[in-house]
């Protein structure tokens, strides 16, 4: 299998968001706020193994019915099995299901991850780290403040 992403859709927590976290009603800091809550997100996706911005996937490869993508959560997901598109996909965790009748033998997928309703306890994680990062510049951030890592932990992929 081959993945590929192609392009960051819709990141989870905006400037705003940020901004009145932080307290800050001017747009005198929004280049350097902006850096810290993309490694924010950044930081959180990895420790979660989550993606946690809306992004586009293609997945390449040879035909098999299950399909273990490695992306999670998976928000869509559309199939096409030798150009042809197949109706009935499901998914659960990362893997993408196709149905018993179908067979071919190259398959293309394109996956959209994200949450339908993202989590406020993960929106508050992000913006925990942002406001470290940003309070504390000089600080090395080797771990995640507890806090943050407390609101992540019920989303963490512990087998990956």
């Amino acid at each position: 299998m081959k993945v590929k992403r192609l392009n960051i859709v819709q990141s989870p927590v905006t400037l705003e968001q940020a901004k009145r976290h932080l307290r800050i009603t001017s747009n005198d800091f929004d280049a350097d706020i902006s850096g810290k809550l993309e490694a924010a997100i950044t930081a959180a996706e990895n420790y979660t193994g989550l993606m946690l911005r809306e992004y586009e996937f293609s997945v390449t490869g040879d035909f098999a019915r299950q399909i273990k993508t490695g992306i999670m959560p998976i928000k869509e997901a559309s199939v096409k099995v030798d150009g042809n598109e197949v109706c009935g996909v499901d998914w659960e965790d990362s893997t993408v299901i196709l149905p018993d009748t179908c067979n071919g033998s190259e398959i293309e997928i394109k996956i959209l991850t994200g949450f339908d309703v993202f989590p406020d306890d993960i929106t508050a994680a992000i913006l925990l780290v942002t406001g470290r990062l940003f309070e504390n510049p000089a600080d090395s951030v080797e771990n995640l403040p507890k806090a943050s890592s407390n609101l992540l932990n019920a989303y963490k992929r512990w087998g990956r």
